[in-house]
């Protein structure tokens, strides 16, 4: 008997720290996707914002989509010209560029807000490349992962040149599971690996300098987050460096994607987008 009320003292005392060690956010707004997709023909699995101005991609149908002006405006289908995609994989907004990543022919197609054509490029002009994620500096430097070879690999904006910069071939640890990166305004980049669960801090020379555990199941995407790194999973919920976490209302939605804009953390479900103010999450 005394055994017993032990671990039902126990269940409760960690309960209760579980409650206390985490703590709800409400969204700041919502927006139900039926507001701005009338048609079934586009389901967005990845989202980008950049000062209101949301960007879509639909992976299944290969299509790019600008939402503005309480209007959406699409374009793509699959093909290889420039205004079609193979395999898009991931979307950064960067100076009011969009930038698409295709990973089956290793090209990022550039875009301005109004859906004009900008350029088109291969990431790896000697070979053929599949990288499966990426990201921009202050520089306006491109990361790109290359999961065939398992480096990532930094591509220089003044002088296009392509340079090694982190190799991950010799760890067998990470093995191709590099999942996302993301680069804050300090130019430190941020890097999450799903199969061991740990979100690797690079300054950016590419040294090393910090290693966080996540506890989190299907971590998702790294972030920087009131001056600490964060990563979000697929249920939205969240855990800080310093060990504590805290969950996102999505209706107990399956978060699709997110995205930081500035002030905003901006998740995408199947049926919404909600929009965090960031300022919540101080410490």
């Amino acid at each position: 008997m005394l055994l017993k009320k032990i671990n039902r003292y126990f269940f409760f005392l960690i309960t209760f720290l579980q409650i206390s060690l985490s703590q709800d956010y409400l969204p700041s707004s919502k927006i139900p996707l039926s507001e701005i997709i009338l048609t079934q023909d586009f389901s967005p699995e990845l989202i980008a914002s950049h000062a209101g101005q949301l960007a879509f991609i639909d992976k299944k149908n290969h299509t790019l989509g600008i939402y503005s002006n309480d209007s959406l405006r699409t374009l793509g289908g699959y093909g290889s010209s420039k205004y079609s995609f193979i395999d898009p994989v991931d979307i950064i907004i960067d100076k009011l560029d969009i930038i698409v990543l295709d990973e089956s022919i290793g090209r990022v197609s550039k875009f301005d807000v109004n859906l004009n054509f900008i350029e088109l490029y291969d990431l790896i002009s000697d070979y053929q490349a599949y990288p499966s994620a990426f990201n921009i500096d202050s520089r306006r430097n491109i990361y790109f992962f290359s999961s065939d070879e398992n480096i990532v690999y930094q591509r220089i904006y003044s002088t296009q040149k392509v340079n090694k910069f982190i190799d991950y071939s010799s760890n067998t640890r990470s093995q191709n599971c590099l999942s996302d990166i993301f680069i804050n305004q300090n130019d430190q980049i941020g890097i999450l690996f799903d199969c061991s669960n740990e979100l690797h801090i690079y300054n950016r020379s590419g040294r090393l300098q910090r290693k966080f555990k996540i506890e989190l199941e299907n971590a998702q995407k790294p972030f920087f987050l009131d001056g600490r790194w964060a990563v979000i999973n697929s249920a939205g919920n969240i855990q800080f460096s310093n060990g504590s976490r805290s969950n996102l209302f999505t209706d107990q939605e399956i978060v699709l994607d997110s995205y930081l804009d500035r002030e905003d953390l901006y998740v995408l479900t199947k049926t919404s987008i909600y929009i965090f103010d960031t300022s919540i999450f101080k410490e």
